[in-house]
C-alpha cells in the first residue's frame, strides 16, 4: 500500500488548519490501518526545526507512523486554463503518495494549465486541488471530489461555498471557477469558465 502525504501551508512561521488536517490524518489511519491513536500535529511540528520568515509546504508522510516531514519554499502555479478529462474509474479517496493515476490525466493536458477531471459525468477535482464555481456572488463545490480537502472542508464549514451536484453539462452554467487546496485557501487565481477547454 503507498504511504500517506498531508500538505499544510506554513507562513510566516504559522501551521494553517492543523485541525483539519488532523482529521483526515486520523480518519485515514482508522481506516487504512485500524488505527486510533492520538495525533497532535502541533506538538509534532513544532518539535521540528522549521523555516519562520516566508511561506512553505510542510510535507508529512506517514503511514501506520510518521516517515518524514519536509519543508520546501512554495509558490503558487500560474493556472489560467483548464482541460476536461474523463475517467471513470480513478479513485483517490485517500491522499496517497502514488498520485499514478492523476499524473497520467495531467499529462493529457495538452496546451492547458491543469486538467478538470470527470467521473460518470460528475465534476471532481483538479490535478492538485478541489474546485469552487463561481455563479454571481455564490461560490459551489462538487459534490462528488475525489478528495475531500482540508481547505474545502473548512470553506463548506463557514458556509463560504455550498455543496451542489455538478456535472459535465453543468459547467458552462457559471461564470467562473477557483482552485481550492491546503495552500491557496481560497486566493487561488480565478479562471473564467470560457478558459476551460472540452
Amino acid at each position: 500500500m503507498s504511504r500517506l502525504i498531508e500538505s499544510i501551508k506554513l507562513l510566516d512561521g504559522r501551521f494553517y488548519n492543523l485541525s483539519l488536517h488532523e482529521e483526515r490524518m486520523k480518519r485515514s489511519l482508522l481506516a487504512l490501518f485500524n488505527s486510533s491513536k492520538p495525533i497532535n500535529l502541533e506538538h509534532i511540528l513544532t518539535s521540528h526545526d522549521y523555516p519562520v520568515n516566508g511561506w512553505f509546504k510542510c510535507r508529512i508522510i506517514y503511514d501506520s507512523e510518521i516517515r518524514d516531514i519536509s519543508f520546501s519554499p512554495y509558490t503558487v502555479r500560474s493556472v489560467r486554463s483548464l482541460r476536461v478529462i474523463k475517467d471513470d474509474d480513478i479513485s483517490y479517496a485517500f491522499k496517497f503518495e502514488d498520485r499514478t493515476q492523476i499524473d497520467k490525466l495531467f499529462s493529457m493536458r495538452e496546451g492547458c494549465d491543469d486538467v478538470l477531471i470527470v467521473r460518470s459525468g460528475m465534476v471532481t477535482d483538479c490535478s492538485y486541488s478541489n474546485i469552487a464555481f463561481r455563479k454571481g456572488d455564490r461560490w459551489f463545490t462538487p459534490d462528488s471530489p475525489l478528495l475531500e480537502g482540508t481547505a474545502r472542508t473548512r470553506l463548506i464549514r463557514e458556509n463560504k461555498i455550498e455543496v451542489k451536484k455538478i456535472g459535465m453539462d453543468d459547467i458552462r452554467s457559471f461564470d467562473s471557477v477557483r482552485l481550492v487546496n491546503a495552500l491557496l485557501e481560497f486566493d487561488g487565481p480565478e479562471i473564467a469558465v470560457s478558459d476551460i477547454v472540452f
